[in-house]
């Protein structure tokens, strides 16, 4: 069954390669170029997985990931990021995030993160 997955990243190219490794595997990636965008999107559309960046311009990853926990606490989040500072990775885990990856990461980086955390949303 095809997954909805939000990805929130600023950079286009990272955000073009991530959308293909999400189609490849069938699914639908909805892109959004900042935290602003992601959570309209977030709030319009049921989404089975965010994938976001931490520094993005108007609303930023962390900030985007606190909105979304006050609505839902059981949506898997991967943070894709090259501030992965032991702060960012604290707050991180404090707000249920359980995947960080440091860029640059590889294509099979993202497709395991993608597997494992779709592997635990209720069907």
């Amino acid at each position: 069954m095809q997954k909805n997955i939000l990805v929130a990243e600023d950079d286009k190219n990272i955000a073009n390669l991530i959308k293909e490794i999400i189609k490849r595997k069938g699914n639908i990636a909805l892109l959004a170029k900042d935290g602003d965008e992601a959570y309209k999107i977030f709030s319009n559309v049921k989404v089975d997985l965010i994938i976001t960046d931490l520094k993005m311009p108007k609303i930023d990853g962390m900030t985007l990931i606190k909105m979304v926990r006050e609505k839902s606490s059981t949506i898997p989040i991967i943070i894709v990021t090259g501030y992965g500072s032991e702060e960012n990775r604290k707050k991180a885990k404090e707000f249920g995030v359980d995947t960080i990856l440091q860029k640059p990461c590889s294509i099979l980086d993202i497709t395991k993160a993608i597997d494992n955390s779709l592997t635990h949303v209720k069907k």
